[in-house]
Order: C-alpha cells, then sequence, then structure tokens
C-alpha cells in the first residue's frame, strides 16, 4: 500500500497576482502534504487581464517553495500560449520540476469571452498514483454556462486508469447550483471509480455553491470544508500498489 497526504486549501482569489501569490507561497511552505491543491485561477486571479512576464515569473517562485517544503502543488492560473490564453493547472512536483499542465477543456460561455479551450486530456504519475486534472465546468459542463457538448471527462480518466482527479474550482455562490454540484461529484465519482479532490475558491461572506474536499470512489464524502470563509483540510489516502 503507498499512503498519500493530501492537502486542498480553499482560498479567497483576489484579481491581484502579488496578493495570491504571497498566499500561495506561505501555504506551500508550510504544508507536510505530499500534493497541495488550489482552485482556479488562484495565482493571476480569475480574468484575462494578467502579466504573462509576472506570471512565469510567479511560477519560478512557486517551483522554489515546492522544492523547499517537499511537496508536489497544483496551481490554478491563466496562461499565455501563442497570444492565446489559457485557463490551467500546473502541476510542480516535490523537486520543483514541472510535471505537466491541464487547460480547461470546457470552458463557460463567459470564460470563453477571453480564453481558448484546451485541447488535449492529459494523465499524470508521481507519488506512486495515477492521476487527471480537471478545472471547474470540465468536471459539470453546468446547464446555463454555455450549450457545450459533455464529454464525461471524468469517465474518461477513469477508464484510462486514473485513481485521482484533482478538480480546481472557482464556481461562485448561486445557490440554484447546489444540487447539481453536489450530485455530479457523487456520480461521476463512482461511476469512474476515482478519488475526486475538489479545492474552491473561497467567499467570505456567503456560501460557495460546491464544497471543497474528497469524493471517494463510493460517492461519500471523506472529508469536506464549510462552504464558507478560508479553509485547509488534510486527508491520508491509501491506494494498492499491487
Amino acid at each position: 500500500m503507498t499512503t498519500v497526504r493530501i492537502e486542498g486549501v480553499q482560498m479567497v482569489v483576489s484579481p491581484k497576482l502579488e496578493e495570491n501569490l504571497a498566499r500561495i507561497l506561505d501555504h506551500i511552505v508550510k504544508s507536510d502534504a505530499d500534493f497541495i491543491l488550489f482552485p482556479e485561477m488562484s495565482l493571476t486571479g480569475y480574468h484575462g487581464d494578467f502579466s504573462a512576464k509576472a506570471t512565469v515569473a510567479a511560477w519560478q517562485k512557486i517551483a522554489a517553495a515546492c522544492r523547499q517544503s517537499y511537496t508536489s502543488a497544483i496551481i490554478g492560473t491563466g496562461c499565455v500560449e501563442d497570444g492565446r490564453i489559457y485557463i490551467q493547472s500546473r502541476i510542480y512536483t516535490d523537486a520543483g520540476e514541472l510535471l505537466g499542465t491541464h487547460e480547461k477543456l470546457v470552458p463557460t460561455s463567459g470564460d470563453r469571452e477571453w480564453c481558448t479551450p484546451g485541447e488535449e486530456l492529459r494523465m499524470f504519475e508521481h507519488m506512486g498514483i495515477t492521476f487527471g486534472c480537471l478545472i471547474c465546468n470540465d468536471m459539470w459542463v453546468t446547464p446555463g454556462c454555455g450549450p457545450y457538448p459533455d464529454p464525461r471527462l471524468s469517465c474518461q480518466l477513469g477508464r484510462r486508469g486514473a485513481q485521482v482527479i484533482f478538480h480546481s474550482i472557482n464556481s461562485g455562490t448561486s445557490a440554484a447550483h447546489v444540487p447539481y454540484h453536489e450530485s455530479n461529484l457523487k456520480l461521476r465519482a463512482m461511476e469512474s471509480e476515482v478519488y475526486i479532490i475538489t479545492a474552491n475558491a473561497a467567499s467570505l461572506d456567503q456560501d460557495i455553491n460546491a464544497p471543497s474536499g474528497i469524493m471517494s470512489p463510493k460517492g461519500s464524502w471523506l472529508v469536506q470544508t464549510p462552504r464558507r470563509g478560508e479553509h485547509t483540510y488534510a486527508f491520508d489516502l491509501e491506494f494498492d500498489t499491487d
């Protein structure tokens, strides 16, 4: 058996990169987890008006913090490539190396006003586990967020052998979406036989509409943070290495 310690961070995402970076670095340096997950666009802020140069410099500082703390981090960020903006998760290992990236494949109609959809669903292996990353609407293709077909990305990852899906979220506080998000996480975890690890952007004065925590392959929450305010959680998952 392999035991992997997972930490999730439900944090307020500022529109200012420098504010987010300082808090992300603090979480990483203090972490004793094998993996630490942050919300969607948690570094740059949830918008397309960020400095590519400052963002790249921030990535380098995050990589150094991961190396210092021996922690692998999944960071939500904006990314500029060939003049196009992507919503991205970047995976930095405990050695400070970039393991890979995931670009949001199903951006909402609002996202698409300033970002480009990603093109590839990737799988990763590290610390003895096989995993994928999804970003917010990638998981649930929410009605009202654009007339896009549901590619069942979680199911695709499960069929390809993923044990874990790291799901970075910035879903807001609309109460109407709570039942949909909850049931989707449970049913998709069960269908794909994977753990779904979530980290949502926090609100200080309202309940967010998708929880941060760990959903088991049996469709039950192993740990879940309160929906209001900033919180972290940590949990040890065991995986069969045979």
